[in-house]
């Protein structure tokens, strides 16, 4: 059933900020800091929210009672080395991305076991950790909230549980899994406020967002809920470029 909201729904945005925190594990003193700067210089001129938590054995690294966003990580410590360290927290927390540092690039296949984000080789250059940053909040950091006013009351959802968005004239609507909102703005004034990586214009009446995709065909895109909408043949090659480099890498 669809819900119509009746006032300015999706009126104000909040600002999208990100805080995430990062673990450094690193047996020498010198080497966390020069990754903490690094970090912390990064965060200032991305105007991200960072929290570095530093540990010098893997042993203080599984016993954190904080669950880390990134952990930086050293592959060669005395006692638990970094892949043993690797393997508990994978099991603790399947979401945190593992960036090894190593002066032994030859285990870097064995890195795979623990599925790394990123492997680099000692000394660490900060471009790359620049690089690897800034991928992981294009991969992670398009979910951000968005705020709807509805009578005297404030509705908030995540732009990831956007389905899809349904252009209604000069209005919308908002498909949720499992719900359908009345927005007062346009498909297009909506369009300027959600994350680009991961929605897609598929048709003039219809955005789709990749994550909810189950399969699709030259006719019609369907989603995980069992819903779908047609796809335009003026959009369907521009579609299918753009999702399959969305999923770059996870082709299986």
């Amino acid at each position: 059933m669809r819900v119509a909201y009746n006032n300015d729904a999706l009126h104000s945005v909040l600002q999208r900020e990100y805080r995430i925190r990062i673990a450094v594990c690193d047996d020498e003193r010198h080497i966390r800091s020069i990754i903490k700067d690094t970090v912390t210089a990064y965060s200032v001129e991305r105007q991200v929210e960072v929290d570095i938590d530093e540990y010098e054995c893997g042993e203080d690294l599984i016993k954190a009672s904080h669950e880390y966003s990134i952990v930086i990580l050293d592959y060669m410590m005395d006692g638990m080395n970094g892949l043993q360290a690797a393997k508990t927290l994978r099991n603790n927390n399947n979401n945190c991305q593992i960036i090894f540092l190593t002066c032994f690039p030859q285990f870097v296949y064995d890195s795979f076991e623990v599925s790394t984000f990123r492997f680099f080789e000692k000394p660490l250059d900060a471009n790359d950790l620049y690089k690897a940053l800034d991928n992981y909040f294009e991969l992670f950091g398009n979910d951000y909230p968005l705020m709807l006013s509805v009578g005297r009351d404030t509705v908030c959802i995540q732009t990831n549980a956007i389905v899809y968005i349904e252009a209604d004239n000069k209005k919308c609507y908002i498909n949720l899994a499992e719900d359908t909102m009345h927005c007062t703005m346009s498909m297009a004034a909506v369009a300027q406020i959600i994350p680009d990586s991961i929605f897609y214009k598929v048709n003039k009446s219809f955005i789709i967002n990749f994550n909810y995709i189950s399969n699709y065909n030259n006719d019609f895109i369907y989603f995980s809920n069992g819903k779908f909408v047609p796809v335009s043949r003026r959009y369907l090659a521009s579609f299918k470029d753009a999702f399959q480099n969305y999923a770059k890498g996870r082709v299986i």
